[in-house]
């Protein structure tokens, strides 16, 4: 199975909506983002608090937006191709995703981040 497994817990032959791919986007992507940046946040805290190690707690916190970035520009395009694959039309698919924030605006800087899928 690859991962991420977006299809966990939807049934593979069910048709798909632009609703339901973006919800399965803010599940799978924008909820991981949130655990990595939160996690590593309590043990950057953890590193400074426990172990008297500020700087050592200080490059924790600070890796952890960099680390989010680098699983959302992972995870994204595997999520646009997945559900492209489910049918769901690729225009209405960005256009919603773009208005629920959960990926950059077409030609915006950030958008070229992402780890585009490469078929030969």
């Amino acid at each position: 199975m690859p991962f991420p497994d977006f299809n966990h817990g939807v049934p593979a032959t069910r048709p798909l909506s632009v609703r339901a791919a973006v919800d399965r986007g803010h599940a799978v992507i924008n909820r991981r983002v949130f655990q990595i940046q939160g996690l590593l946040f309590a043990i950057g805290l953890g590193v400074v608090l426990i172990a008297g190690r500020p700087y050592d707690g200080f490059v924790i916190v600070l890796s952890a937006p960099v680390i989010a970035w680098v699983w959302w520009s992972y995870a994204t395009p595997r999520w646009r191709a997945w559900a492209h694959a489910r049918g769901v039309e690729p225009v209405e698919l960005q256009r919603v995703a773009e208005e629920e924030k959960l990926v950059w605006p077409v030609g915006h800087f950030f958008q070229y981040t992402e780890f585009r899928i490469w078929r030969d």
